[in-house]
C-alpha cells in the first residue's frame, strides 16, 4: 500500500513519466500472462481473446497505451500529460493489477474449495 501511495503521488509530480510507467506496468502484466509477441495493442487484443481481460478492461488498457504515446511522441502544441490524466492512467493500471493478481490471490482455488467440502 505504501508503494501505491508513493506512486500515486508521482503521478502528480511527474505526469509524463507516470503515464509511460503505467503503460509499462500493463505491458509487463500481459507478458507475465504469456502474451509476449506483438505490439502492446496486439497483446491487449489477444488478452481479450484468451479471456484474460474483458473488453471493458481492455478498453482501459488501450486508453493507458494511447495516453503513454503522448509524452513519448511529443506534440509541439500539447506535449505533456496533465496530472489528472496521469492519475487516471495509474488508477486503471492499478485496477488491472488488482483484477489479474490481487483478487485471484484472495479466492480459494477450486481444488482447495473441494478439499474443504470433503472435510466437513
Amino acid at each position: 500500500m505504501v508503494a501505491t501511495y508513493r506512486w500515486g503521488k508521482f503521478a502528480h509530480a511527474q505526469p509524463d513519466a507516470s503515464v509511460v510507467m503505467s503503460a509499462s506496468a500493463i505491458d509487463a502484466m500481459l507478458k507475465d500472462r504469456g502474451l509476449v509477441e506483438g505490439s502492446l495493442y496486439e497483446r491487449i487484443e489477444k488478452a481479450v481473446s484468451a479471456g484474460i481481460l474483458t473488453q471493458g478492461i481492455a478498453d482501459w488498457a488501450h486508453l493507458v497505451r494511447l495516453d503513454s504515446n503522448k509524452p513519448r511522441h511529443a506534440d509541439k502544441d500539447d506535449p505533456h500529460m496533465a496530472p489528472e490524466e496521469a492519475q487516471r492512467a495509474f488508477d486503471y493500471a492499478k485496477a488491472i493489477a488488482e483484477i489479474l493478481y490481487v483478487l485471484p490471490s484472495k479466492m480459494p482455488s477450486p481444488q482447495n474449495a473441494a478439499e474443504e467440502e470433503n472435510v466437513e
